[in-house]
């Protein structure tokens, strides 16, 4: 009954089984993106481009907490891989039980942060007058769901860590399902605005999240471990191990999201539809990309529980296999942009002027398609042997180099496009730092379990 829930990576076909675990991975990741693009789907087609600004600064504004959740449930899911490559079936348990405490205290701290800092946040970001008081409402409401978005992040993390990808691939239909038909119910009939968007959000991310909970704890899975209450309370060696990959791994997010914030304020001063257009070209090149990053989610599981089992060459082969889907997702992705610019935003709006600089925009992104690719495989290998910090300094140069000093440097004397251009270079960047990491081979004598 184990393998209902748990995959074991240490043996077997390395490209059936990266391929089987990868699929739902890029399906749930596909979902949460849908997830992320319905307030400014709604706000484009039944409100305005005032509202989609509004969605695009007070939702990426919230993005940036959620990236604490990130570091976590990735800290989490790579401790729990090696434990689980390594046999220790016990230690899984107490693991996640940490994972999940940790998740839910700085959740609720996180959710307060971003209530009561929303004012000078928005005011930072150089937010217009006119969308002021709608990106203030709406980061505020969304900040209140974020407890559960850290839970169902937690679970998420642990069962890719155990080798589940068809779980959270249902919770994040779920979400995405709920937040669609509550928004059409809530700003399109009763008219509530970007208010009803907001709440629509916050209500499937936490039904999202009870159903993880009930998914996890059911005791018809056939976990090889059991729950008990002292699971729950985190010991000091396991606080140490899920921070140790998580807060650097978290940091690099928050440094990726910062530079998002960056750019935002770059391009606010252009007006509301170039606001508009940036939250939803970036939507769409988000959904684009999404298969390079499940892909190389999924081998840094299949890393873990490789290195974790002392089997190096199954580790390298899973990064090649990687290397080798992303790149051919990347081909299509391309070709699918580069082609149909304009059928890809009029999903979202019918405005003349937010599609003219959305199609420059995901134009000129579409060309680091490739360095996502690169990166987001050769960064699984170090990700899977725990090495955050290697990570951080590749996500980094990215973040601070490309989509900061490029960014402003471009925007000097190019304005718009060169903010765009600057970002399609950035991932180059954190793609060969990444490289140099991984062809070195420190990463495969790495491991947290000694």
């Amino acid at each position: 009954m184990a393998n209902a829930t748990a995959s074991d990576f240490t043996s077997g076909r390395v490209p059936t089984q990266l391929a089987s675990f990868a699929w739902p991975l890029i399906l749930a990741n596909f979902l949460q993106t849908i997830h992320g693009v319905t307030d400014v789907f709604l706000a484009g087609r039944l409100i305005g481009k005032s509202a989609m600004s509004a969605v695009t600064i007070g939702g990426q504004s919230t993005l940036f907490l959620i990236t604490f959740s990130l570091g976590l449930s990735a800290g989490g899911q790579i401790l729990i891989a090696q434990l689980k490559g390594a046999g220790q079936a016990e230690e899984q348990g107490r693991a996640m039980g940490t994972l999940f405490t940790l998740s839910l205290l700085v959740g609720l701290i996180t959710a307060l942060l971003g209530f009561f800092a929303a004012h000078p946040v928005l005011r930072l970001l150089q937010t217009p007058e006119e969308v002021f008081a709608d990106a203030l409402q709406y980061m505020r409401i969304t900040a209140l769901g974020l407890p559960f978005v850290f839970l169902v992040n937690a679970v998420n993390g642990a069962l890719r860590g155990l080798g589940k990808s068809r779980p959270p691939l249902l919770f994040a239909a779920v979400a995405a399902g709920l937040h669609a038909g509550l928004g059409f119910l809530f700003v399109g009939v009763w008219t509530m605005g970007l208010w009803g968007a907001a709440l629509s959000a916050v209500a499937a991310q936490g039904i999202a999240a009870l159903l993880g909970v009930c998914v996890l704890f059911a005791g018809h899975r056939g976990l090889p471990f059991r729950f008990r209450l002292r699971t729950f309370f985190p010991t000091p060696k396991k606080l140490l191990q899920v921070l140790k990959i998580g807060f650097p791994f978290g940091v690099q997010m928050g440094l990726l999201n910062l530079s998002n914030l960056f750019i935002i304020r770059l391009v606010s001063p252009h007006g509301i539809a170039a606001a508009a257009a940036l939250g939803t070209g970036s939507r769409v090149t988000n959904l684009l990309t999404v298969p390079m990053m499940a892909i190389g989610n999924g081998a840094s599981t299949m890393v873990g529980q490789n290195l974790g089992a002392d089997k190096q060459t199954r580790a390298v082969s899973a990064i090649r296999w990687a290397l080798t889907y992303t790149l051919a997702f990347v081909s299509v992705t391309t070709a699918v942009t580069l082609l149909f610019p304009l059928p890809l935003l009029r999903l979202f709006t019918d405005d003349g002027e937010v599609i003219a600089i959305g199609v420059q925009y995901i134009t000129i992104l579409t060309w680091g398609y490739f360095g996502h690719a690169l990166h987001s495989s050769f960064n699984a290998g170090i990700l899977g042997a725990g090495m955050t910090f290697h990570s951080l300094a590749a996500t980094g140069l990215e973040a601070l180099i490309g989509r900061v000093a490029l960014t402003w440097l471009f925007s000097i004397f190019w304005t718009l496009p060169g903010i765009f251009t600057a970002q399609a270079i950035a991932p180059y960047l954190a793609a060969a730092l990444s490289a140099v990491f991984y062809l070195s081979g420190r990463w495969k004598q790495h491991k947290l379990l000694k």
